[in-house]
């Protein structure tokens, strides 16, 4: 049987056809697990988890290349995973956010935020987590330091010149002062990574900083730096829905009762290292003492 030769035309349909094959093949895919969350009614997109994000406060949210990454990130994709929802991020200046969620471009906000009075004016929280301030120290923590402020007694301690960590060591060398301890000594340093240079030379023995910003630094850096000990965790962050959207707010809270029950919530404090007192959910962790 003679063949019949395929014309050039045919050939480049069929080229287009595979294109747009695969074009299609790299949006997201819906979710495949089973659905425990029922969703919202109302979505900003039918099918989608959009929410305000500001990809600029790591370990959170932050760019890996042009990629979307961090915690919340991750948790997003589970929470709407929960739902059978695809998530979908919208990345806005963080003073855009609220007025995103206020204005009806997203469905929450999931971006690491503060929980305060003035923002509690204008949204409704679920909180996830707690953050305070972390010692940081040399790998494998050589001086032992472990209770705070006693074990601080003494040692010469990194902080950033007008941060809060040098309010909260001048506290503690009255502490250690009222104890009949000697004081530490308060090195105030201009940036972060002073501070952190200066623990890495040898010129200092620890350094503070946030629990988000010592995270993040384990995260960076895991070879050469200790959590020796967290305190002062205090504030609250949390997913924010529109005032009064009871809806939403009980998908969201349902869907991190989901998140803590398959063990996903433990496992992300752990793989963005933040320290095991940063849970507000499930079991409460131990505190170091200090507060």
């Amino acid at each position: 049987m003679k063949r019949t030769a395929r014309r050039p035309g045919a050939l480049l349909l069929a080229a287009a056809v595979l294109v747009a094959a695969s074009a299609c093949s790299s949006e997201p895919e819906a979710p495949t697990g089973p659905v425990t969350v029922t969703p919202p009614a109302t979505l900003v997109e039918a099918g989608e988890l959009t929410y305000g994000v500001a990809a600029t406060f790591p370990p959170f949210e932050y760019k890996d290349g042009t990629e979307l990454t961090g915690f919340d990130v991750d948790m997003a994709e589970s929470l709407a995973g929960y739902m059978g929802l695809r998530p979908s991020p919208l990345d806005i200046d963080f003073d855009g956010l609220i007025p995103a969620l206020g204005g009806g471009r997203v469905d929450i906000i999931n971006s690491a935020m503060y929980i305060n009075e003035e923002r509690a004016e204008q949204v409704d929280f679920v909180p996830y987590l707690v953050v305070g301030e972390a010692l940081l120290v040399p790998k494998g923590n050589p001086l032992g330091i472990a209770t705070i402020p006693d074990d601080l007694s003494g040692r010469t301690i990194a902080v950033t010149r007008g941060a809060i960590g040098e309010t909260y060591m001048e506290q503690f060398n009255t502490e250690l002062e009222a104890k009949g301890l000697e004081p530490m000594t308060i090195m105030a340093l201009p940036t972060n990574q002073d501070a952190l240079l200066a623990v890495t030379s040898g010129r200092a023995d620890g350094f503070d900083t946030s629990t988000p910003g010592a995270a993040y630094t384990l995260t960076e850096r895991g070879d050469d730096f200790d959590i020796a000990g967290t305190f002062e965790l205090g504030t609250q962050i949390g997913i924010a829905v529109r005032k009064g959207d009871t809806e939403t707010r009980a998908a969201v809270e349902a869907g991190l009762q989901e998140l803590v029950a398959d063990g996903t919530y433990r496992e992300l404090i752990a793989r963005y290292n933040l320290p095991p007192e940063s849970a507000l959910l499930g079991e409460p962790a131990a505190t170091e003492s200090g507060d």
